[in-house]
């Protein structure tokens, strides 16, 4: 087994076609049939499914296909890692952000990094919490900034701030907010609710809390653009936070609402895996991140309590 055969089988995989993955690769499609027969042949597994449509990952590629990118990751970051031993930093680090991690320190994040590295390339991915961890478990991902992530061993968790969620929407849905909602209330009202991913913990910080919400539900989504537009037209509320409302996605008639009995809030950590390599670029990144996330708070523009001294 070589690179170049673990090249063409993630290449293959996520093509889903010989075809694709050529044309990828920049070879002939028998050059990618070859390789991928030989990485086959020496596993002693049959890796795709082949029909006329293409191939599909059989259990055994699923599985192999994590193993793979953690090792092309690896090679990514050494071969980074020598280059910035004589030079400014390069290679490529991926960063998972939930959506409100986006919305509270997004844009400065990108604008020092490219400023400060221009050589650098930064990949951002943004989805719900419990899918950005599962990309950082599967070595999609470098790093991970997310809601209440699981206790994991694999897992290095870095406290970041805790903020409290509020029920926003359109004024003649949510009331008068000069005074706080009580739980009750706000369940009689019709709201989107985040879908947790498979290894997602409760959004808010009480178990008991996340599954009154889930019961009570109208809609839930792993789609922010969704929950938006469902926010936006009047169909109902959403539990976000006083962070959100700074962002263009919402209209500028959506309003919100404290709400108490109890007050709901959520924690967000800086999370990586404890056995992957950090390079030179890595370490520069997690740095930005901590302390673009502190300067963001203690400014007052992220409405939340810091969980760092």
């Amino acid at each position: 087994m070589d690179f170049r055969q673990l090249r063409i089988f993630k290449s293959v995989y996520d093509a889903g076609s010989i075809v694709g993955a050529a044309d990828v690769e920049r070879c002939a499609p028998s050059v990618v049939a070859h390789h991928l027969v030989n990485l086959e042949s020496h596993l002693k597994q049959q890796l795709f499914e082949r029909s006329a449509r293409g191939v599909s990952p059989t259990p055994e590629g699923r599985q192999f296909y994590h193993h793979a990118m953690a090792i092309l990751r690896s090679i990514e970051n050494a071969e980074g890692e020598m280059k910035n031993n004589t030079v400014g930093l390069t290679g490529r680090v991926v960063v998972g952000l939930a959506y409100s991690a986006v919305v509270g320190f997004g844009l400065p994040f990108i604008q020092r990094v490219m400023a400060e590295q221009p050589d650098l390339q930064l990949e951002i991915a943004e989805s719900v919490s419990g899918s950005t961890i599962e990309h950082l478990i599967s070595t999609d991902i470098d790093f991970a900034v997310a809601y209440n992530p699981p206790r994991d061993q694999r897992l290095a968790l870095t406290p970041l701030l805790e903020e409290e969620l509020v029920c926003l929407g359109k004024p003649e849905l949510v009331g008068d907010t000069s005074k706080p909602l009580t739980m009750d209330e706000f369940l009689t009202k019709k709201f989107v609710l985040a879908r947790r991913g498979p290894r997602g913990r409760p959004t808010p910080n009480e178990r008991d809390v996340q599954k009154r919400l889930e019961e009570k539900a109208s809609l839930f989504s792993q789609n922010v653009a969704a929950a938006t537009m469902f926010v936006n037209s009047g169909s109902g509320v959403v539990l976000g936070t006083w962070a959100n409302l700074r962002h263009q996605a919402f209209s500028s008639d959506i309003v919100g609402r404290p709400i108490i009995n109890p007050a709901i809030t959520r924690s967000l950590y800086l999370c990586e895996r404890t056995d992957s390599p950090r390079s030179r670029s890595m370490a520069y990144v997690r740095e930005v991140i901590l302390e673009c996330v502190m300067e963001e708070v203690s400014s007052g523009r992220w409405p939340s309590r810091s969980l760092r001294t």
